[in-house]
């Protein structure tokens, strides 16, 4: 066949120009608003807003509170422990854990993190132990902290470990 090696390079010259002519069909556009960058928490970040776990009908819930200075998870469960404001009663929100102000020590730099609560296990388990646990969990992400390992928790009777949020 003469010519055809002229033919398929006059076809692929038309193919290519045709591709390289129609783009990917998006239109050019300026710059578009679209609000401010993403902010969240992260180390050395101060929090606005903490999570605490109430309950709920029976299931545990988040509650955000405004918050400032550092989300330290024991001044975080100190939070908790405070309870419920009284416009949370008021939607129905109430806490497992005893009306009291425990000592509380949460040690982040073992592995897994260690909260000594000085309550008894009696007083906690098993929802307001759910609530401790819960909330560190919170607490430590919301400082830019993980829980690998999970938690342990040990009050004046009881150490119980490997504890997750579910």
């Amino acid at each position: 066949m003469p010519g055809s090696g002229a033919r398929w390079r006059a076809l692929c010259s038309v193919l290519l120009a045709t591709v390289l002519t129609a783009g990917c069909g998006v239109q050019a556009t300026g710059v578009v608003a679209a609000g401010d960058a993403p902010t969240g928490f992260g180390i050395g970040r101060t929090a606005t807003q903490i999570t605490l776990y109430f309950v709920y009908a029976g299931q545990m819930t988040t509650v955000q509170r405004p918050w400032s200075g550092s989300p330290s998870p024991d001044r975080v469960l100190a939070e908790l422990f405070r309870g419920p404001y009284s416009s949370e009663l008021k939607q129905g929100l109430h806490t497992a854990l005893p009306p009291t102000s425990p000592s509380i020590r949460v040690d982040t730099a073992s592995q897994p993190v260690v909260v000594t609560l000085s309550e008894s296990m009696k007083l906690l388990y098993p929802t307001g132990l759910q609530q401790v646990v819960c909330t560190t969990v919170a607490a430590l992400a919301s400082s830019g902290q993980g829980v690998g390992k999970g938690i342990t928790v040990v009050t004046s009777d009881t150490r119980l470990e490997n504890l997750y949020c579910n």
